[in-house]
């Protein structure tokens, strides 16, 4: 069939005087064509009714007038970062973290068309999602219509929102935490839906150690970077990443800052994926638990996610901030799924971050620990350190690296977990040797990877003579 005529317009010629007619807006429409995952997966798209967002902390999305639109307008893809958006913020007030006020601003703005790349960030005052288009893609690739990728940079605002002493913090570990929380906040928003679950349960006959459209982050980006990587990038073309990997826990500042995707790395995405995996791998052992026991997958699926999220934002809310941070993580947790949940999950847990080598597996209990005056069962002391590494330490790299006359802050309390009776259950106690080590190998991460500058492709900025993060991306 050939291409439809176009219609003739005919023009009449106004009066004088007479009022420009305006064209009548749009009505909104009640639903919203919801792009659950992304486009990859066609069959993911849901007609919902526009959620209800808390009132606070407060948001705008650009662009965003309901729903109705074609898919791929500035106001479909408004209405798809709206819907993530309202989503993440209801889950995690409904598990018991309010956030009232984001970090550096009164009232976020979502930019769902911020302009063309293939990228998205956070930089405290805005989301911004972009767009791009290329042969080799066969159309255009618009991060907004996925869900894991507007999760993920909400993610990391919620984060500075709960703990913004995370933001500027010189701690390799810190900024890879972030990118691991903001992957868990896309993988906690899409198992909201049923039929997502129920899709994943067939893709793995049950066994959900496989990949699945949970565990895949970001399919539709992943797979157009594929596209343009060589052929050694070790990248997939089925995600940007997976939660089911086999990375353990090194010091980062043994890595090399970058390698290939199925390699660990010490840039902040690559290394993040340690405790993005033990998330994953807790939540099937709680769901695999309940299955042995009878239960419904659908129903356990339902039930690992609840349960793990709970314990992830309880501990987000009391680890202590130092250089080791992904072991104060990891004890945070099982305090917290014992002091708050009669420690349902322990055993599971445990296994996992031993076997991730989060923590040792014996726990050692602290003999001299400052006593627990507090509901929490959490005591934290000393807060960072601010400090220029030249007055401190002598390196090598030290005379060609003008980060170290650069005042650091670097995060460095120690923790001290106890139970409800208030006995010392556990502890993280990092010296002054270890924060000024951990802060030499992110400073000379920066340096070498030319992560310090006015540059969108640079994360930090040194102001005022002190160095100071400006967005994730």
């Amino acid at each position: 069939m050939g291409a439809r005529p176009k219609p003739k317009t005919r023009w009449r010629k106004r009066k004088p005087g007479t009022p420009r007619r305006v064209p009548r807006p749009k009505p909104k429409s009640k639903t919203i064509e919801y792009i659950l995952n992304d486009m990859s997966t066609p069959d993911l798209v849901a007609s919902i009714e526009a959620p209800q967002a808390p009132a606070t902390p407060k948001y705008t999305v650009q662009h965003y007038a309901g729903g109705g639109y074609r898919r791929a307008s500035k106001e479909a893809l408004a209405a798809n970062c709206h819907v993530t958006v309202a989503n993440v913020l209801n889950l995690y007030q409904r598990w018991g973290v309010k956030a009232n006020r984001w970090a550096g601003t009164t009232n976020l703005q979502v930019m769902p068309k911020a302009g063309q790349d293939l990228n998205a960030y956070y930089d405290r005052r805005k989301l911004c999602f972009f767009y791009y288009g290329h042969k080799r893609l066969n159309g255009t690739v618009f991060t907004a219509e996925s869900s894991d990728i507007v999760a993920h940079e909400l993610g990391h605002a919620l984060l500075d929102t709960y703990r913004p002493d995370t933001w500027s913090a010189a701690s390799l570990e810190v900024w890879s935490f972030h990118e691991a929380f903001a992957d868990l906040t896309a993988v906690l928003n899409i198992m909201s839906y049923e039929v997502v679950l129920k899709k994943a349960i067939a893709q793995t006959g049950g066994n959900l150690r496989k990949p699945n459209v949970i565990s895949n982050l970001a399919e539709q980006v992943g797979n157009a970077i594929f596209k343009f990587s060589p052929k050694n990038s070790g990248r997939s073309s089925n995600c940007l990443r997976s939660a089911v990997n086999n990375f353990n826990y090194v010091n980062p500042g043994s890595l090399p800052k970058n390698a290939p995707h199925n390699k660990l790395a010490a840039e902040c995405h690559s290394f993040g994926r340690v405790f993005l995996g033990a998330y994953y791998d807790i939540m099937v052992g709680i769901y695999e638990k309940h299955v042995s026991e009878g239960m419904n997958p659908l129903k356990a699926l339902k039930r690992a996610r609840v349960s793990l999220g709970k314990r992830a934002l309880q501990a987000v809310l009391h680890a202590g901030l130092n250089v080791r941070f992904y072991e104060s993580m990891a004890k945070t947790m099982l305090w917290a799924d014992k002091n708050h949940f009669a420690g349902a999950y322990q055993d599971i847990m445990h296994k996992v971050f031993v076997d991730r080598k989060l923590i040792q597996p014996q726990q050692f209990r602290i003999l001299s620990a400052p006593p627990c005056d507090n509901e929490d069962g959490v005591v934290k002391t000393e807060g960072k350190l601010s400090i220029r590494l030249s007055d401190h330490v002598m390196r090598a790299q030290s005379n060609s690296n003008p980060l170290y006359d650069v005042e650091l802050e670097i995060p460095h309390e120690q923790l001290y977990l106890y139970d409800n009776d208030k006995n010392i259950m556990d502890a993280v106690v990092v010296t002054n040797d270890e924060a000024l080590a951990a802060a030499q190998d992110m400073v000379h991460y920066l340096h070498v990877a030319n992560k310090v500058g006015d540059g969108p492709d640079t994360p930090f900025e040194v102001k005022d003579g002190k160095l100071v993060r400006t967005h994730f991306s």
